[in-house]
């Protein structure tokens, strides 16, 4: 049986606290305060770093019932400090969503009291490792295509809908998006989309819809 992280000790304690609702395209550099731990009851969130030389790159996209960051829960906790390097993250909603954010204080009360909370947060960094991991498995890959074609897999199986044409990956994806997570250019980016579209591998139209999952998986490698 999947775990069940919708009805987690952590979920409905993250669902008792403070609600916030954002437009598109709302920058909110506060969502990376170690004080607030948040989740996503709806839309999508990207996390983008801005590097020296002024160009962009997407970590992660976060969409419904992911929970972030997880960093300062470790330093909560364990007194671990995870990261402590000079980077500015910031995020940015890709489209109107509703969050839920506890302070620090409010979760290790509740983790002292109910000690599952850890095995929901261990889910939550799991997650988080399965993310990574397929972005530097895309990363590594020298062909620009195959880049591309596995971070579409990756966020169809994460963020895939059913229909009837296939998997319809939920989040409201651009060229650029997909340059800005795996470091290319966007021309390039659009160059591989339009390959994967006439290879009737992908149908672009709102959204990117997967064809047939297991195809565009196998020319990811």
């Amino acid at each position: 049986m999947d775990y069940n992280r919708v009805g987690s000790p952590l979920y409905k304690l993250l669902l008792s606290g403070r609600q916030l609702k954002l437009p598109k395209g709302q920058v909110v550099s506060a969502f990376e305060d170690s004080a607030m731990l948040n989740l996503i009851s709806s839309g999508f969130i990207k996390r983008y770093l801005i590097t020296s030389d002024g160009s962009k790159g997407i970590q992660v996209i976060f969409g419904p019932n992911d929970i972030f960051p997880l960093t300062p829960v470790y330093k909560t906790i364990y007194k671990m400090d995870v990261y402590s390097g000079p980077e500015q993250y910031y995020y940015e909603s890709m489209t109107e969503i509703e969050v839920f954010s506890i302070n620090q204080a409010t979760l290790l009360e509740a983790v002292n009291a109910e000690p599952l909370i850890y095995k929901d947060l261990f889910y939550a960094a799991g997650l988080r490792l399965n993310s990574y991991i397929h972005r530097l498995e895309s990363m590594s890959s020298r062909a620009a295509n195959k880049k591309v074609a596995h971070q579409l897999t990756y966020l169809a199986d994460i963020y895939g809908q059913k229909t009837e044409d296939g998997t319809t990956i939920m989040v409201p994806l651009t060229h650029q998006n997909l340059a800005d997570i795996l470091n290319l250019a966007r021309e390039t980016v659009t160059h591989c989309m339009t390959r994967l579209e006439e290879k009737g591998l992908i149908h672009v139209n709102k959204y990117i819809t997967v064809l047939v999952i297991e195809k565009l998986r196998q020319a990811s490698y």
